[in-house]
């Protein structure tokens, strides 16, 4: 193998085997539901959707374009491309606390989506901005956590959507003056 595989297990393995506990894996386990196909980001999206404010409406669609952006680049892309085993596929490494997902491991779609929809958000409403980024960051540990996901898995996710919200936070400053409305940006 080789040194970043090796750290990668590595902190996989710690932890599976020093920071697991019982009293979190119910956390863990809604964490990695609430981030799957982006539900806890759309129920927020929705949300905003339903305020009366041309902002809260502009900042919910750009939190899902971004979120599908983060999900369309990861899941239709790079893990076909990539098509890194699961860490659960290794006999004896961890145990899984959820239903075992699709075959590829890189990069996590929970991860890349919670953090384009957390990083808009986050700039949006600077308040919001430490509730969304723990939340992201939540639901992209959880996905270790629960064994379905390496470390650097989790690492290239949070990174993907964080460019997935800056691409799509750009495009909307190249866009926003040409709209007939504010958008308070």
């Amino acid at each position: 193998m080789n040194p970043v595989a090796d750290a990668d297990r590595h902190v996989y393995l710690l932890v599976h085997n020093r920071l697991r506990a019982r009293w979190l894996d119910p956390i863990m386990i809604w964490a990695t539901k609430a981030g799957t196909k982006g539900t806890v980001w759309t129920g927020i999206a929705a949300g905003l959707l339903i305020n009366d404010r041309v902002h809260s409406r502009w900042v919910a669609l750009l939190m899902l374009v971004a979120l599908l952006v983060a999900q369309g680049t990861i899941n239709l892309v790079l893990k076909p491309l990539f098509r890194r085993a699961r860490p659960y596929e290794t006999p004896g490494l961890a145990r899984l606390l959820v239903a075992a997902p699709g075959p590829h491991s890189w990069p996590s779609a929970h991860a890349g989506s919670s953090f384009a929809s957390a990083v808009v958000l986050a700039i949006a409403y600077p308040l919001w901005a430490p509730a969304a980024l723990l939340l992201a960051l939540l639901v992209a540990y959880s996905r270790i956590y629960v064994g379905v996901h390496y470390p650097l898995d989790v690492l290239a996710g949070i990174i993907i959507g964080s460019l997935a919200a800056g691409a799509v936070l750009l495009l909307s400053n190249l866009i926003t003056p040409l709209l007939p409305f504010p958008t308070g940006f």
